[in-house]
């Protein structure tokens, strides 16, 4: 006979609480970077965000005065994280990021000018400031961030697929090889261009399941005409990602999609653009939510900056147009014209390859800085590693046409083995098309 221990109802509901309190504290552990000294009349507090990978900044003057700004993580290391490139208010062409070093305390500010080349964007220091911070809490677990991550991707495209295949089990298995004849049954076969499908079948064609293409990408859901049609999860090769309707082979109705770069749009689309209303998450911290036409803002909506503040009003082909309001820090509303920042990127082609590269070497910050010695050595290196990366992925198609490329900086040390000149790993990004 087996004896078990019957817990009165109230202590145990206390204890699942007690559990479940705990269990969500664990998950929701909060890193942060407390009275940074910025300046003799500021100080600033970082809050990190891991799962929405964002940096909660607020900015306090010795006046009282108080500013709050989010800025989207880019990278998170053992000991730092890196903040994406912000556009400055400073003028053009002017950039700054943030490189928070748990182990030392410190908060690093890059002030960059981007300097377009012929082929290639160089972000070249103009500016370097250290702030000491006195409260900092770190210990982040970085391959547990990216396990969750990967999970949390993972689980979702599982899902689509176990329902996929529930209800396939309710169907009898395809006979033969000829997959034209194949009806009301599951099967799986590959085209003469490479492309495998396994899922339900009707009248010879797949109605619902799984599609891997002969470049990598992924779909799954409901197909017509051998086309997403429905609702369906699509994951492109570059790492762009798309979850929501479809109609024959387009983003067509409410989704999702997720660039690489940390662009995001949720709501309507037409024919693979935004297109009706929805919120558009921008890689540098602006969000703009409202109405869209074709691919641009076109109607009302209102554009959220960096620094907390905004602009409601009217838009036209992407532009701000005519008089709108203005929402200051302090909530205050007054009539204005304000200026919006054009669209930071077009949207790269569904077949765009995203190449990264990063350099084996640290270099002198300075090396970097002036292009000289060392620096220039690893960056002449990564740029021939592009272009032969870029010719072997393009070999079918013989040829290649290069979309951007950029070098800049990745990790920053600022207490090298040797010497005492900060120094830096640098790498090199870019997306290419096979022509």
């Amino acid at each position: 006979m087996t004896y078990c221990k019957v817990i009165p109802m109230k202590k145990g509901i206390f204890i699942f609480l007690l559990v479940l309190m705990f269990s969500t504290l664990a998950s929701a552990e909060t890193y942060y970077f407390k009275e940074c000294k910025l300046s003799n009349i500021a100080t600033g507090n970082y809050i990190i965000n891991i799962d929405k990978k964002i940096i909660e900044a607020t900015l306090i003057a010795s006046d009282g005065r108080v500013q709050k700004f989010i800025d989207k993580i880019k990278k998170i290391e053992k000991n730092q994280i890196v903040t994406e490139k912000i556009e400055s208010g400073k003028g053009s062409n002017i950039y700054f990021e943030y490189y928070l070093d748990a182990k030392l305390k410190k908060i690093t500010k890059l002030q960059y000018k981007r300097q377009k080349g012929l082929d290639i964007d160089v972000y070249k220091i103009q500016e370097k400031k250290v702030s000491e911070c006195s409260d900092v809490k770190g210990g982040w677990n970085k391959k547990k961030i990216k396990k969750a991550e990967t999970d949390k991707e993972q689980k979702r495209i599982l899902k689509a697929q176990e329902k996929i295949k529930k209800e396939q089990n309710k169907l009898i298995k395809c006979l033969g090889k000829d997959y034209s004849i194949w009806t009301n049954c599951t099967g799986s076969y590959l085209d003469n261009n490479g492309h495998k499908y396994e899922g339900s079948f009707k009248s010879g064609k797949i109605i619902k399941g799984i599609a891997i293409f002969a470049d990598g990408a992924k779909y799954v859901g409901e197909f017509k005409n051998n086309k997403p049609h429905g609702f369906g999860n699509f994951v492109w090769t570059n790492g762009d990602k798309y979850f929501g309707e479809w109609k024959d082979g387009k983003n067509h109705g409410n989704g999702t999609k997720i660039w690489k770069d940390g662009r995001e749009y949720s709501g309507s689309f037409q024919n693979d653009k935004m297109h009706g209303t929805g919120t558009f998450y921008y890689s540098d911290g602006k969000k703009y939510v409202g109405e869209f036409m074709n691919g641009k803002r076109h109607g009302e909506g209102t554009f959220t900056y960096t620094d907390g503040t905004a602009f409601i009003g009217n838009f036209i082909d992407g532009k701000q147009q005519g008089l709108g309001e203005c929402i200051a820090i302090d909530g205050t509303i007054t009539p204005c014209e304000r200026k919006i920042v054009k669209e930071s990127k077009k949207i790269s082609p569904k077949n765009a390859i995203n190449i990264s590269i990063v350099a084996k070497k640290w270099v002198r910050i300075s090396q970097y800085e002036n292009n000289s010695k060392k620096g220039k050595k690893v960056m002449d290196k990564l740029k021939v590693d592009f272009d032969t990366k870029a010719a072997e992925l393009c070999i079918a198609k013989g040829n290649y046409k290069t979309l951007d490329k950029k070098i800049e900086i990745l990790e920053l040390d600022e207490t090298p083995a040797y010497g005492l000149e900060t120094k830096v790993k640098v790498g090199i990004t870019g997306s290419i098309e096979c022509i």
